[in-house]
């Protein structure tokens, strides 16, 4: 197994996958162990409900005694599975130091918690190694229905260029209400003289000589700036209309190229997609597009068989994980079902590439040592002709790829325990 990543199954359960196995950790939230001079306990529970049970997994010398301390240490306890599947337990004080002790690796295995925890390890592994081997043998589950003339045409029709909507102008127009509601703060604090029979007076008169005055310039002011923003407004929306519209033609150009099949569009469209797949095998390919007949011509080097998944795992009877290494036949079918697979997706790619494609020719092949003289070779495993409307008919969920290859034209040499025998192809010269 190549996983690294931990994957959190449950509270106070985790799984660790690495290349040296799988483990679960069962720390101190949720199920953690005591160990004082009375002897250590297994304390589980449901975090955040303050229910738990605890149970004395060895008492001072090996005799069941009260709790006669609270002098504790939390520690974690760690169920590995080693290279041959087995289960170890480790457990680690809080220092991080080994416990070794086998009076208390035995009682804990004794535990209902350690039985359901190594159950759950099993079943979880179980299911990635099952998992891993179909990241390779179900790619073509990744396969859309490709895109029709009508679904572009709709496209077309419902597209607008996006319109730029002018910012409205907030500030509000001054008034001379408010004017004078200023000029009467400014008379407040200008006149606040001790012969306060003054005060009302001089305000009134400071009031009269500016409220005019003032009451232009802050409407000459305001004037300037909405004129100022309405016309910066005017010129982005200008300059915004021109983007949305050339926006709007490079589309519907595109949309138009689809449904006509134009080198531009398809093969912009194909790249894209391409780079989108996200699946497990590695995998290149050289195309060629001929826009006057709408055919793709694809050649597909195709992943190698050492890199399909060669282990099984099941659960026995007994409750233990059973990891077996694949039978050759089981081997290659699983590889057969991966490359055609395979072909399937890349050509949904292609159909998918433009409305106008009309069919997609792939051939597949694998690098090989030649034995004669110990160079690099090409052997060509497949060559298969899928035309648009066969291949949308197809619901890719529930097909077997080799089965589905029999419904179109195509080459393949393959025995009834999945070996290929190489066929005769030539290279073409474009690659992606």
């Amino acid at each position: 197994m190549r996983y690294r990543n931990r994957i959190k199954l449950a509270p106070g359960l985790n799984i660790n996958l690495s290349r040296s196995g799988i483990s679960a950790t069962v720390g101190p939230r949720g199920a953690n162990i005591n160990i004082g001079k009375s002897g250590s306990y297994l304390n589980t529970g449901i975090p955040g409900t303050g229910l738990y049970k605890r149970n004395r997994i060895s008492g001072l010398n090996g005799r069941p005694e009260h709790l006669t301390s609270n002098s504790t240490n939390n520690v974690g306890v760690q169920l590995d599975l080693n290279e041959n599947y087995e289960p170890v337990i480790q457990i680690f004080s809080e220092s991080g130091s080994n416990i070794t002790s086998e009076t208390l690796i035995n009682k804990i295995k004794r535990t209902s918690e350690y039985k359901e925890n190594l159950k759950t390890i099993y079943k979880k592994y179980e299911d990635l190694i099952h998992k891993q081997t179909l990241e390779f043998t179900e790619i073509h589950k990744q396969i859309i229905t490709p895109i029709t003339r009508i679904d572009i045409e709709k496209e077309i029709e419902n597209l607008k260029p996006e319109i730029y909507s002018k910012e409205r102008f907030k500030k509000r127009e001054p008034s001379l209400e408010e004017t004078e509601k200023e000029l009467l703060r400014e008379a407040k604090e200008n006149y606040r003289s001790i012969l306060f029979w003054k005060n009302s007076k001089n305000r009134k008169i400071y009031i009269s000589e500016n409220l005019e005055v003032r009451y232009k310039t802050r409407l000459e002011n305001w004037r300037h700036e909405k004129s100022f923003f309405e016309n910066e407004e005017s010129e982005k929306e200008r300059k915004k209309n021109d983007e949305f519209q050339k926006e709007f033609e490079f589309k519907k150009r595109l949309l138009e190229g689809n449904l006509e099949g134009t080198s531009e569009a398809v093969l912009m469209n194909f790249e894209t997609i391409l780079n989108e797949i996200n699946i497990k095998p590695e995998f290149f390919l050289d195309f060629e597009y001929d826009e006057k007949q709408k055919h793709f011509h694809i050649d597909l080097d195709l992943p190698e068989i050492e890199n399909i998944p060669n282990e099984t795992g099941s659960i026995l009877k007994s409750g233990k994980l059973s990891v077996k290494n694949k039978t050759q036949k089981s081997l290659k079918e699983d590889y057969a079902k991966c490359v055609t697979g395979l072909g399937l997706l890349i050509a949904g790619v292609a159909f998918m590439s433009g409305a106008g494609v009309e069919k997609v020719f792939i051939s597949g092949y694998s690098q090989r040592i030649d034995k004669r003289d110990g160079k690099e070779k090409n052997d060509y495993l497949y060559t298969i002709d899928l035309d648009k409307e066969q291949f949308s008919k197809i619901n890719f969920e529930q097909i077997d790829p080799l089965e589905t290859f029999k419904l179109f034209s195509h080459n393949i040499s393959l025995s009834k325990t999945f070996e290929f025998t190489p066929i005769e192809k030539t290279l073409i010269n474009q690659q992606v």
